[in-house]
């Protein structure tokens, strides 16, 4: 990469990024930790986050200690972050995470496991090569016996 007198990238070199950045962020929109849409239902008095992976999550206002005292018309104007990981209510001035709204409707364990879950799937040359290395080792050594149960 080509870097200009202050250390900074040239224009061109962005821009060469760009394609490249778009695909990964797609990839990104596509798993269940990204929102894809979001709405509020004034009947049900919930927001209806559907993710990546189209599983539909359902938040009742009053769990939303940021959206206790607004309007059905204000919570009804909610709009996805363009990265998919929060939403946004511009006129009330409140982001709230995907994250964080997970943890509200399913538990923060549940939501721990999903992310553990999905950062196990991750892969990288490092990890790979930490896998290698292990194995060379006779894998991944075993718990003492008293640490099993």
């Amino acid at each position: 990469m080509r870097e200009t007198t202050k250390g900074m990238r040239s224009k061109a070199d962005i821009l060469a990024q760009l394609p490249a950045a778009r695909e990964r962020a797609e990839k990104l929109r596509q798993t269940a930790l990204r929102a894809a849409r979001v709405r509020y239902s004034t009947a049900m008095q919930q927001l209806m986050l559907t993710l990546g992976n189209a599983t539909e999550v359902r938040i009742p206002i009053r769990a939303v200690a940021a959206l206790r005292g607004t309007t059905p018309r204000e919570r009804a104007d909610v709009h996805v972050s363009p990265s998919g990981s929060a939403i946004r209510w511009e006129r009330l001035d409140v982001d709230l995470s995907v994250p964080a709204l997970l943890e509200i409707a399913l538990g923060r364990s549940t939501v721990n496991a999903m992310f553990g879950t999905a950062g196990g799937r991750s892969t990288s040359e490092r990890k790979a090569q930490a896998a290698r290395l292990n194995g060379a080792k006779g894998g991944r050594p075993r718990r003492p016996a008293a640490e099993r149960r």
